[in-house]
């Protein structure tokens, strides 16, 4: 049987925005679990009052445990009650990977949390949004449940934010981004889902779209994607 005091702990600070206080810090995250026996309180995505970003923290003894108006909404939820966005390719098979997971296997937690969506499908409540690689980390350190942020978007919408979290703009570089062979096979993905007239809306996957329907000269102009050297997009 549980801790009836704890539960209300939970049910009070669990998933909201929140400033805890300590003799030397004072942090403000999202709240998550409190471990009665330790007197420890977790706060996920927690930033210290002097700046610093320290992840997800286990605080022992807080002083004081404030709740803050909450920005969105943080919720814990099962890990099997998740799958991927049907967009992502991006392997989990690296050494960074491998590496992670043992770290989050021996945590016990994320230090940050994905972003997911409602969905209503038979076998699964959420997808996920970004955060992909925590999410297969998760996963396969065998956590049950997972801290995650959830949003409110429709299958468009949820496309759009996929392209804007893994395709980079044409010669950008952006860390974290997809490589080529990534970009080449999620847009193959994507135009299963849409017509490539609605994936045109989405900026980042212009010059990549050209590149896939126009593989001449002769054909970008034949398919009117090209005029007088002018890209009418």
């Amino acid at each position: 049987m549980g801790n009836p005091f704890v539960e209300d702990l939970n049910d009070i600070f669990r998933g909201v925005r929140v400033r805890v206080e300590t003799g030397s810090h004072t942090y403000e995250g999202w709240g998550g679990r409190w471990n009665y026996s330790d007197q420890a309180f977790l706060v996920y995505d927690a930033e210290r009052g002097d700046g610093e970003h320290v992840g997800a923290v286990t605080i022992t003894a807080p002083e004081t445990v404030e709740r803050l108006d909450p920005l969105s909404s943080i919720t814990e939820i099962r890990t099997d009650a998740v799958v991927p966005s049907p967009y992502s390719v991006r392997g989990t098979d690296d050494p960074d990977h491998q590496q992670f997971v043992k770290l989050t296997r021996e945590r016990g937690h994320l230090l940050t949390y994905p972003t997911v969506r409602s969905v209503d499908a038979p076998d699964h409540a959420y997808e996920v949004v970004a955060g992909h690689r925590r999410f297969h980390a998760a996963r396969k350190a065998g956590l049950e449940t997972i801290a995650v942020r959830t949003v409110d978007l429709d299958d468009w919408e949820a496309a759009r934010w996929f392209v804007d979290e893994h395709i980079p703009v044409e010669g950008g570089t952006e860390q974290d981004m997809y490589s080529q062979r990534d970009i080449d096979r999620a847009i193959e993905r994507l135009r299963e889902e849409w017509p490539d007239e609605r994936l045109h809306e989405l900026t980042p996957l212009v010059p990549y779209l050209r590149k896939v329907l126009a593989p001449t000269r002769c054909e970008a102009i034949r398919r009117g994607h090209v005029t007088n050297g002018r890209t009418p997009l």
